[in-house]
C-alpha cells in the first residue's frame, strides 16, 4: 500500500522515533504478577519532542496518528497515550491503567463526556498480561470537562490510539515476514509456501486497513470515541495471531519479542471496547 504522508506528520514521526530510541519494554512476563511498564524517562523524551503539545488544535491530529504509529511499533507504554490526550490515566468500570500514585483519573462518561476524577480509595494492583499496571480503584467525580474540551480530548485519544494499534499490528507483521524469509523448512524458506503467503497476505491487508483507518480519523472527526475502535482492536488481534501462526511454536519464545505485541493487542481490544461502551 502506498499512502502519502505530508511533511509535518512525517517529520514529527521522525522526532518520536528518535525519542523512543533503543527503548524496549521488559521481555520477561511474570504471569499472575502485577506489572507496570510505565517509563518516566521515555515520557520525558517524548514531551521534549512535542508529544504532549498536540492536543489543543484539531488540525494536529495528523501528527497524533504519526506519533501513535511509532509508539505502537515500539509497544510503548499506553500511559503516554492516555496522559497526553486525556490529561490523566484512563479509568473504566473501576479499573485504571498505569494508575498507581495518580492524583486524578480520566473517566469516560455517557454521550462522549469526560471527567477528571479523584481516586476515593487506595489503588489495588491487579495482575494482567500486558504490563499496563492495571489497578482497581473507586473514584469520585470532581469535575466534568465542558463538551468542547471533552470532544477535543477524545478526538486526540482516538487518533493516537488508532495509530498505536496500526503500529502494533504492523510491527508484528514485520517480525512474521522476517521469520518467514529466514526460517527454512523442507529445503526452502517458509515464505515460498502458499499457506504462509496467504496468511501473511491477509495480515498485510489488515495492517493496511488499520493504517488507512487511523489516517481517515484525522478528517472524519467525531465527538465520541469512534466505533471503528471496536473493529480496529479485533483486527489487530487477528494480525498478531497470524504472526504467531507463521512463527509456529517459536513465536512463544521470549527471544522473538512477538509475545509483547500479542499481549498488548488483546489488552487494547478490551480497553477500547470498554471505552466505547462507556461513552455510548
Amino acid at each position: 500500500m502506498k499512502f502519502e504522508v505530508t511533511d509535518e506528520p512525517r517529520l514529527f514521526a521522525e522526532s518520536v522515533r528518535a525519542a523512543i530510541g533503543e527503548w524496549e519494554p521488559p521481555r520477561e512476563p511474570e504471569l499472575g504478577v502485577w506489572q507496570d511498564d510505565r517509563d518516566d524517562a521515555l515520557a520525558a523524551r517524548l514531551a521534549a519532542a512535542g508529544w504532549t503539545e498536540l492536543w489543543a488544535r484539531g488540525d494536529l491530529l495528523g501528527p497524533a496518528v504519526a506519533g501513535g504509529l511509532e509508539l505502537g511499533r515500539a509497544a510503548a507504554p499506553v500511559s503516554v497515550i492516555d496522559e497526553a490526550t486525556l490529561g490523566a490515566p484512563l479509568a473504566v468500570d473501576g479499573r485504571a491503567r498505569h494508575g498507581i500514585g495518580a492524583p486524578s483519573l480520566a473517566v469516560p462518561l455517557r454521550r462522549g463526556g469526560l471527567a477528571l476524577a479523584a481516586p476515593s480509595s487506595e489503588a489495588r494492583p491487579e495482575a494482567t498480561l500486558d504490563g499496563s499496571g492495571t489497578v482497581r480503584v473507586d473514584v469520585g467525580v470532581v469535575g466534568e470537562l465542558e463538551s468542547v474540551a471533552a470532544a477535543a480530548c477524545w478526538h486526540a485519544w482516538t487518533a493516537a490510539t488508532l495509530g498505536y494499534v496500526a503500529g502494533l499490528a504492523g510491527q508484528a507483521l514485520a517480525l512474521a515476514v522476517e521469520h518467514a524469509r529466514t526460517r527454512e523448512q523442507f529445503g526452502s524458506p517458509l515464505a515460498v509456501l502458499p499457506a504462509v503467503q496467504s496468511r501473511l497476505a491477509d495480515a498485510a491487508l489488515g495492517v493496511d486497513a488499520l493504517t488507512l483507518l487511523a489516517w481517515a480519523c484525522t478528517t472524519d472527526v467525531r465527538s465520541l470515541p469512534a466505533p471503528e475502535l471496536l473493529w480496529a482492536g479485533g483486527a489487530c488481534c487477528e494480525v498478531t495471531a497470524s504472526a504467531h501462526q507463521v512463527h509456529g511454536a517459536i513465536g512463544f519464545a521470549l527471544e522473538t519479542g512477538l509475545h509483547r505485541f500479542y499481549r498488548r493487542a488483546r489488552a487494547l481490544h478490551a480497553w477500547t471496547t470498554a471505552v466505547c461502551m462507556a461513552t455510548r
